[in-house]
């Protein structure tokens, strides 16, 4: 079977089937995910593997060689959902692989094997890649040895709140059914605590900074054009324009620079929340950009300069160190490839360029550091307590302590200040920055080599009441186009909403707050088709849009105006009076036929789009149930998402004279046929 397998594949002539040594301790542990949450679980496990003494190899499921997968023993798949119940982008090859029809039905006989799922139950359908994996490899003769598990993001410790336990009992039963014969150097201690694992790099500075400068935010004491002088006036500024070799920290060719060239507040001065029109500009760069409605752009965001110094200070180094950063080669791989999580690490860089443009070090740190803290902790009392909080039974404290306080890794050292971590490990242990995606508002067709965004900046108190700001909200909302020119590290994706490919269809847009970003993109586009079209077979589209205030929050409001007054249609032939030639003339055509808004707070009664929905359910299931239309869902994933699909189903249930259980099944088929699609964010 092997063999035959190999020829089905025919794709990988140079990797062979491998011969394992000390089968009994290597675990492979494949992973697929979109955002890295699933590869954080994936390193994980490996490390947990490591205290019990096996050997763990780490990879996409991508980037496997498949061919290998029916000679390993033991394989755990990690494996989240995305989008519209779709298979990660580092998995798809891999899956698309297994779904073949003419691979044999024994084909994984000896694989033992266990998946543990990513999810979120506010999507209709739960963790679907997981199921389907799980339910694929019992098809092809695997075995599994565990139970499935699966992480909803809804939970109150995330996916902790199910991976915890899970893992608990995975070691218990591989150490029955898969002993290890000696103990490795990464072993637990006698008393249980786990091992200290080198750390993946070695930093050294290898220049110290003038002790002089960056003193109380400083006088300018530099001799003007010096070289010290350039880069602090680059530093310093809201936004880092990065040079070609510096964007290839990326690790993408996509990644380009856009101007930013608008602003704008579209809240009002006295709303609660600040939601920014912001416009990107490419028109001096020396590509042009194209994308479709739907898509998301991917900001690279920085950290602000004053607070990154401070940052710098507070952990014992100067902004101008310069550091040499090197590979660990007694680290394990997996935990270096971990470290780098799919960026270039540079080997010789200033301190305040790693900081301000690398490392997210006002991000909120892992349970993971917590554990390397213990083992340089001198007071009893900060090590029991790191102890605690890497413990089972501390996961609550350490989630109301560190995730529900966003603490930063700064404020961690700061509390645990008797824990001094070395250069490469703090190096090591605070990951980069992660992208932020923004799904596009407008459409290019009307705003040609330009991006806009609808952002909300993010600004709140946690509950004990210290001021939060989020990362890359606030920076964007910091680059005014007046002080710059700012120019951001950006990229475009596929975003998971799309418009029907039949265009004639019917579609219902449903985004409270920024989640109408994306149908304003889509409005625009059927604008700009209703311009050179010349049939009348587009489908209508009805807009339901949600805010608290017509005055304080109506995002978009004029551009509504002039979607809904429509716009000169394509000329179109008109038959005159017999014996008379045909004139021409232009039509005015809507590119939006209804639009409904729910204010929530300018009544008595609070009214959100559900209710909207409800007063417009002929029109609902005259879209929906007799001409088979679409419904496109995009917002918050708090509550929204559920209550506007207990609406739905309930109109398709009444108007379709349907029992509860045929309109769930309606409700089904429209999720299968990609005809309900949702797209919603914590």
């Amino acid at each position: 079977d092997i063999a035959r397998l190999r020829d089905t594949i025919g794709i990988y002539p140079d990797f062979e089937i491998v011969e394992m040594e000390e089968k009994n301790s290597r675990i492979v542990i494949l992973y697929g995910s979109q955002t890295g949450c699933a590869r954080e679980v994936a390193e994980r496990l490996a490390r947990q593997s490591l205290a019990y003494s096996y050997a763990p190899v780490v990879a996409s499921m991508n980037k496997y060689p498949r061919q290998n997968l029916p000679g390993e023993e033991c394989v755990i798949f990690v494996a989240s959902t995305t989008g519209q119940a779709e298979v990660p982008d580092n998995m798809k090859i891999f899956w698309r692989f297994l779904r073949r029809k003419d691979l044999p039905k024994n084909s994984l006989e000896n694989l033992r094997f266990t998946v543990f799922g990513l999810g979120d139950s506010s999507y209709p359908i739960y963790n679907a890649v997981a199921r389907r994996l799980y339910q694929r490899l019992l098809d092809l003769g695997a075995k599994a040895f565990h139970p499935r598990g699966l992480g909803d993001d809804q939970h109150d410790l995330g996916y902790d709140g199910a991976l915890t336990p899970w893992a608990k009992k995975l070691w218990e039963t591989l150490g029955k059914i898969r002993p290890v014969m000696g103990k490795s150097e990464y072993a637990r201690s006698s008393s249980g605590s786990l091992p200290l694992l080198p750390p993946p790099f070695i930093v050294r500075i290898i220049q110290k900074g003038n002790p002089m400068k960056y003193d109380a935010e400083e006088t300018d004491s530099h001799e003007e054009g010096s070289i010290h002088e350039k880069k602090k006036n680059r530093s310093s500024r809201a936004c880092v324009t990065l040079t070609p070799d510096e964007l290839k920290m990326f690790n993408s060719k996509d990644v380009m620079l856009g101007k930013v060239v608008q602003n704008k507040r579209m809240t009002s001065s006295g709303h609660f929340q600040d939601v920014r029109h912001i416009v990107f500009d490419f028109n001096d760069s020396n590509q042009s950009i194209e994308y479709t409605p739907g898509d998301v752009l991917n900001v690279y965001p920085q950290n602000s300069y004053k607070e990154t110094v401070i940052a710098i200070k507070k952990c014992g180094l100067h902004p101008d160190d310069v550091l040499e950063i090197t590979t660990n080669p007694n680290s394990p791989k997996f935990l270096v490839e971990a470290a780098a999580q799919g960026r270039v690490i540079p080997s010789r860089v200033r301190c305040l360029d790693l900081f301000r443009t690398y490392l997210d070090i006002f991000g909120t740190p892992s349970r993971y550091f917590f554990e390397v803290l213990s083992h340089f902790a001198t007071d009893k009392m900060h090590r029991d307590k790191l102890l605690e909080f890497t413990s089972a039974e501390g996961q609550l404290d350490l989630y109301q302590y560190n995730n529900r306080e966003k603490r930063t890794f700064v404020e961690v050292l700061s509390d645990f200040n008797s824990a001094k971590l070395p250069l490469s490990y703090l190096i090591s242990l605070i990951p980069p920055i992660q992208i932020r995606q923004f799904s596009i508002a407008s459409s290019c067709r009307k705003f040609p080599n330009q991006v806009h965004l609808c952002v909300a900046i993010v600004q709140y108190r946690t509950i004990f009441k210290r001021l939060k700001n989020g990362l890359c909200s606030s920076w964007l909302a910091s680059l005014d186009p007046n002080q710059g020119p700012h120019l951001v590290p950006v990229s475009i994706s596929k975003g998971s909403i799309r418009m029907p490919k039949d265009s004639s269809k019917p579609v219902i847009m449903i985004g409270p707050g920024t989640g109408i970003a994306p149908f304003v993109a889509m409005c625009q586009e059927r604008e700009a088709l209703l311009r050179t079209r010349k049939d009348d077979n587009l489908g209508s589209i009805y807009v339901f849009f949600g805010c608290r205030n017509q005055n304080g929050d109506f995002l978009f409001q004029q551009e509504w105006k002039s979607l809904l007054s429509g716009t000169m249609g394509a000329e179109s032939e008109n038959d005159g009076p017999e014996g008379k030639t045909k004139s021409k003339r232009q039509r005015i055509v809507p590119a939006v036929a209804g639009l409904y808004v729910a204010f929530s707070r300018d009544s008595n009664k609070k009214v959100y789009v559900q209710h909207k929905l409800a007063e417009q359910k002929e029109l609902v299931w005259e879209t929906l149930g007799k001409k088979k239309g679409y419904l496109l869902l995009a917002g918050n994933a708090k509550k929204m998402p559920n209550d506007v699909r207990k609406q739905i189903q309930e109109i398709v249930r009444v108007l379709g004279k349907l029992d509860e259980k045929t309109a769930k099944m309606f409700m089904l088929q429209m999720d299968s046929s990609r005809r309900y699609i949702q797209e919603s964010w914590s």
